[in-house]
Order: structure tokens, then sequence, then C-alpha cells
């Protein structure tokens, strides 16, 4: 599975940039999601799939509203009517020129500031993506910016979420916890800003577990 990482925000390059620097695999782009080559988009949105805002909106006014109507009926009749946080769809549709990768990142909008659900939304669209059995597999999966906006996360704290669920689902990081005192740890880790960053220069790949 190829990562593709889409903005053309220069803060949120440098960030993914930063954080990425011993990933080349991850490949960087400057250009807008919905043009760029990728076998699937991720996008985020709300646990009971309503695309009113964001990229959601976007993807919908792009490929029709058909798109809400498919991820509610889904929600609605496989997930009793609420698709979880960390948990993801991928549609595929005759119509979308590349297949959709829902994944709430919130229950309803509110701040993400203080929580990892970036990285519980990133996690759960790759894990969507590798189980995903439907031909052609999706090779390359491109990624929007998250909780950079209504959210208010620094751009370095979402990247190394995004980048420690990456190294999680392709088993470069263990999964494994010893204990809840090491889970709490990494999370406290996990919303934090690195040290890089907050001194003004570029935030580092610190390991979270370190």
């Amino acid at each position: 599975m190829k990562l593709i990482l889409c903005d053309q925000n220069p803060a949120t390059l440098d960030a993914w940039r930063s954080q990425f620097q011993k990933r080349p695999e991850v490949e960087v782009r400057s250009e807008d999601i919905l043009e760029t080559a990728a076998d699937a988009i991720v996008v985020p949105g709300n646990s009971f799939g309503f695309l009113d805002s964001g990229l959601g909106l976007r993807v919908s006014n792009a490929y029709g509203w058909g798109i809400q109507d498919e991820i509610r009926r889904r929600i609605d009749e496989d997930l009793d009517g609420e698709l979880l946080v960390g948990e993801a769809l991928v549609l595929r549709q005759p119509a979308f020129p590349r297949a959709i990768v829902y994944a709430p990142i919130w229950r309803t909008p509110r701040r993400l500031e203080g929580t990892v659900n970036v990285f519980l939304a990133v996690r759960g669209a790759l894990l969507a993506v590798a189980k995903d059995a439907a031909p052609p597999p999706l090779e390359a999966v491109a990624l929007p910016p998250l909780g950079l906006d209504e959210g208010e996360i620094h751009p370095h704290t979402s990247a190394r979420q995004i980048r420690y669920a990456y190294e999680i689902v392709t088993g470069q990081r263990g999964r494994r916890v010893k204990n809840l005192s090491q889970q709490t740890r990494r999370e406290r880790k996990l919303v934090s800003v690195p040290k890089g960053a907050l001194e003004g220069g570029e935030g580092d790949e610190e390991d979270v577990d370190g």
C-alpha cells in the first residue's frame, strides 16, 4: 500500500515532510486531492455519513450526492446506524473515478485538540483498505490534512498521529501494548506538539515510545 499525502498549504506540507523524513515510501504532494492520481482517497467525516462540509461536501459536489446516500445506507443497514471513529467504509462505484474510503474523524463536529482522533481515523482507513478484497487492489491511497481547521490541531501533531497510524498498520511499529501505563504515555505524546515545532523549528520524527 502506497500512502500519498495531498495538500497545498505550505505549513501542512512542511509538517508531513518532517514527520515522514525516514519514510521515503510515503509521498507528499502539493496538489488537490481530487486531482491526484490514486486508487482511493480518504474522506474524513462524521459517524452518520452526512457529507455537508469540508472534503465530503467537495466529493459530493464532484461525484454526485449518491455517494452520501450509499454511505448512509451502509451505515444504517450494516452498522446499526453509526460508524464509530476508528472504523471506515470502502466504497467502489462505477460512477466514481476512484474508490472512496469514508472514515469518521469525529462522531459529530467538535474540537479535536487533545484527542487521538486523527490517529484513529487514519488507522481505521488504512486497515479498511488493507482488508478490502474486491478487485482491483487499492495500491495507492491519498490522504488529506486532518484536524487542522475546525479541530485546531497543530500541523506537526496531526502529522505525527498520521505517521504513527501508518507505521502500526504497515507493521513498522509493534501493535502489542505491554500495559495500560505504556499506552497512556503514548497517547499523551501523540496529542502534544513535537518539541522541535514548539521551539520554532521543524518537528522531527520524535519517537512516540521514547
